[in-house]
């Protein structure tokens, strides 16, 4: 299927990929944005990413896209450019809305997250998915993604850390480590997917960007209500 080019990404989602995701949880999408697009989002989140911390893993997060366009107009333009969108609308069958999107950074030296998996914070019923995007070149020198293929089909885990910020479930036997990546690659997994990150071996901060993205049909789990505070990313460039 073609689907035209836009300004920020020329990635072409393909029907293999989407099997892939539904089969083993997850898939690559080498050259997702543009090194342009990523030098934006970058420039727009300098001062957090250069931040001293506490040497922890920390992200600074987005869930209103019209509330957040005025300080992050180009992390919100590539949310809701056309050609992205539509690729998010293929992935789950239907249109879609950003649960949540945030800029993480994982401090020199420091460490990332455990083994999680989204779901274990918000319970969400229905299709959803993660994109991780790297801003940076990352390997496992610099606290690159792990995952475990196909432990999405193991439905949603225990929280292991109890009320702690964090969530964390038992280790899987088959984790492994994600693929190097280039600026603007990205991975796509379930959102029960497990996943986690290592050490930042580097002197130099780790910066990514992660989403979360919901069908319309989503449901949260405790009451069955809609996900209602969301628009439709089909929306806002019409």
């Amino acid at each position: 299927m073609n689907i035209q080019m836009s300004n920020v990404s020329n990635f072409q989602l393909t029907e293999e990929m989407i099997e892939q995701f539904y089969r083993e949880g997850y898939f690559y999408a080498p050259g997702f944005l543009t090194r342009e697009t990523v030098d934006a989002i970058n420039e727009e989140n300098v001062e957090f990413a250069n931040a001293k911390g506490d040497g922890k893993w920390r992200s600074k997060g987005i869930t209103n896209i019209a509330e957040a366009k005025a300080e992050y107009p180009k992390t919100t333009d590539f949310l809701t450019d056309p050609h992205i969108v539509r690729i998010f609308e293929r992935i789950v069958g239907e249109q879609v809305k950003i649960w949540m999107g945030m800029y993480a950074v994982v401090a020199p030296q420091g460490n990332g997250l455990e083994w999680h998996q989204d779901n274990q914070y918000t319970h969400i019923l229905g299709h959803m998915f993660n994109g991780f995007i790297a801003l940076d070149e990352i390997t496992q020198e610099n606290a690159g993604l792990w995952l475990a293929p196909g432990s999405h089909l193991n439905g949603r885990q225990p929280n292991l850390n109890g009320d702690g910020e964090h969530r964390r479930a038992a280790d899987p036997e088959n984790g492994t480590p994600c693929d190097p990546m280039k600026p603007g690659d990205a991975v796509f997994f379930h959102r029960e997917t497990l996943h986690h990150s290592k050490k930042n071996h580097t002197d130099k901060p780790r910066r990514a960007f992660a989403f979360q993205v919901a069908a319309a049909s989503c449901r949260l789990a405790k009451t069955g209500k809609l996900i209602e505070d969301r628009e439709l990313l089909s929306g806002y460039r019409k």
